[in-house]
């Protein structure tokens, strides 16, 4: 009887969970589409263009155009766009796949990317109640995620959604102790973006914590988790091999077209600084340099103050993830990156126990986001 009681309770908070993203996700995307028909007649002044054409506009813009050229003609070994081998495969695989019932790129990749966030609010949720939090924490931590500054790239035909949705699904499999799930998501994890590599070493944490830091204690299915997550990374290079005889030809075409190169994370800093402190105010600085060092703040102080209860593992991937998109020359789109960083999540959803702080900072992320939204939209990919 009690087992039967706890299985309905489980059900029923599932359920409440799942009723939460799926409501939160789409009310976001509402506020979304009504913003972007807005900016395109009130800003942009796109005069009698019809709703149809002014969505595919909006939402197809930046990334989302080369992930339709994937989604059209796949990778190429010659000719023109050899360059979009620098994009993993799993995301515009997958809206290619659903394009088979879809036969629309905007279509399918929308409905993927909207599945994609509400399993990752789901499983938001679902890890910090298996950390002891209370359901209003796991409340509020879904709330921060998707009114996070650039959360609108989860309802963009982007590689976010599904990127979170597997990486979170991870971590909520290895914390229940499902390795070989853990294992499994995050090699489709590591095939969604090259960041998903830093789940590796956050799973082999998560593994010593759970064992008391006690290596000879490590089972084989952790091992197998460890051994699996990397396969998606290692078929992205295969890829790479595949179609340009070069198992890291991404990153030659990195250099040559985006002009990124490796540096020492201090050293982005440090560039981003001279900007602010050397140069008139302008767009370059404000958009580049100046989001650059307030994405590395915000994020560093919200890892540094949650020390006393984040998770080792959770620690290891923010700071990894953080110092990772630091560690590129050229870093024009941090504001987005950090996006993924989920352990900020958790530490405003302690912080928010305090229902003033709680408004305020659910105010002024909403309010950032419209902003960085009708940016993105009308004049830079951020």
């Amino acid at each position: 009887m009690w087992e039967a009681v706890k299985r309905f309770c489980v059900g029923t908070e599932t359920r409440r969970f799942i009723f939460r993203s799926t409501a939160l996700a789409f009310a976001v995307r509402v506020a979304i589409f009504v913003t972007a028909w807005l900016t395109m007649y009130i800003i942009v002044g796109r005069e009698g263009q019809g709703f149809g054409d002014t969505m595919h506009e909006m939402l197809q813009r930046w990334d989302a155009t080369q992930f339709i050229r994937i989604y059209a003609d796949g990778y190429r070994s010659s000719g023109e766009l050899q360059e979009l081998i620098v994009y993993p495969p799993l995301y515009p695989y997958t809206v290619r796949l659903v394009g088979f019932i879809i036969p629309s790129f905007l279509l399918a990749g929308l409905l993927v990317s909207a599945l994609a966030s509400v399993a990752a609010g789901y499983f938001i949720q679902a890890i910090v109640r298996v950390d002891g939090g209370d359901d209003a924490e796991a409340s509020r931590s879904l709330w921060y995620f998707f009114v996070f500054p650039t959360a609108y790239f989860l309802a963009m035909p982007y590689t976010e959604a599904l990127f979170m949705a597997l990486l979170l699904g991870s971590f909520y499999s290895a914390r229940k102790g499902n390795w070989v799930l853990a294992g499994v998501l995050g090699a489709f994890c590591t095939a969604s973006r090259l960041s998903g590599v830093i789940l590796v070493p956050a799973l082999m944490v998560e593994a010593l914590h759970q064992k008391n830091w006690r290596p000879q204690d490590i089972e084989r299915k952790q091992i197998a988790a460890f051994l699996l997550a990397p396969l998606g990374f290692l078929f992205f290079l295969w890829l790479n091999h595949y179609y340009q005889n070069d198992y890291f030809a991404f990153v030659d075409y990195e250099q040559k077209n985006w002009f990124h190169h490796r540096i020492w994370p201090w050293d982005s800093i440090k560039e981003a600084w001279e900007w602010v402190t050397q140069t008139p105010p302008g767009f370059l600085r404000s958009s580049i340099y100046e989001m650059r060092l307030a994405a590395t703040a915000v994020t560093a102080l919200l890892l540094l103050i949650g020390v006393r209860w984040l998770r080792p593992s959770y620690q290891v991937f923010g700071w990894l993830s953080l110092l990772m998109f630091l560690s590129v020359s050229f870093q024009i789109s941090l504001p987005r990156y950090i996006l993924t960083i989920f352990p900020m999540y958790f530490v405003l959803a302690r912080l928010g126990r305090n229902l003033e702080l709680h408004q305020a900072l659910l105010t002024f992320s909403t309010f950032m986001m419209g902003t960085l939204y009708v940016i993105y939209a009308y004049r830079w990919g951020f």
